[in-house]
């Protein structure tokens, strides 16, 4: 254990999870260690429940909880869900969320929260879609003859005459 505490290359938390352990084996109550550490007393109990159910010195190293546990899709199956989305758009089409939702409960085979999608698309890189300035089959000669030929639509309104009562 005096190993790793020299370790320079241990993160905080490992640190953390190394000087609990070692307060514990010098006599340490669990609140003091807590409170030394700046941990809770639950997580304390928690690294000598691992420390000794086993794991030993490996149960220290490790950094934290992470992953995906709760993932509806693969990492690959929502790279592969989100470039289906990216195709469409790049040729133009209009994607909604609406219509990813859809998909996404298709493929899940649960009806997600509109949450997860947005997570999704943040970890793919999208962004907040906006509307785009103009469409991209639009074409300016033909705007600028229409402005010319059309006729207005609005017309001011008609001045009032008031009558007078009585």
């Amino acid at each position: 254990m005096e190993e790793l505490l020299a370790d320079k290359g241990l993160s905080a938390r490992e640190h953390a999870r190394v000087m609990c352990i070692r307060l514990l084996a010098l006599g340490w109550e669990a609140r003091d260690v807590a409170e030394a550490v700046g941990l809770s007393r639950s997580s304390v109990y928690r690294r000598k429940t691992e420390y000794l159910s086993g794991g030993g010195e490996g149960t220290l190293s490790t950094d934290g909880w992470g992953g995906r546990r709760g993932a509806l899709l693969s990492s690959e199956h929502e790279a592969e869900f989100v470039a289906h989305f990216e195709d469409a758009a790049r040729e133009g089409q209009m994607v909604t969320a609406a219509a990813m939702l859809t998909e996404l409960e298709r493929r899940c085979g649960e009806s997600p929260d509109s949450s997860t999608l947005y997570r999704i698309l943040a970890r793919h890189g999208w962004r907040k879609v906006i509307p785009r300035p103009r469409h991209p089959q639009a074409d300016p000669e033909r705007q600028e003859a229409f402005k010319e030929t059309s006729q207005p639509s609005w017309h001011p309104p008609a001045p009032r005459t008031l009558a007078r009562c009585g």
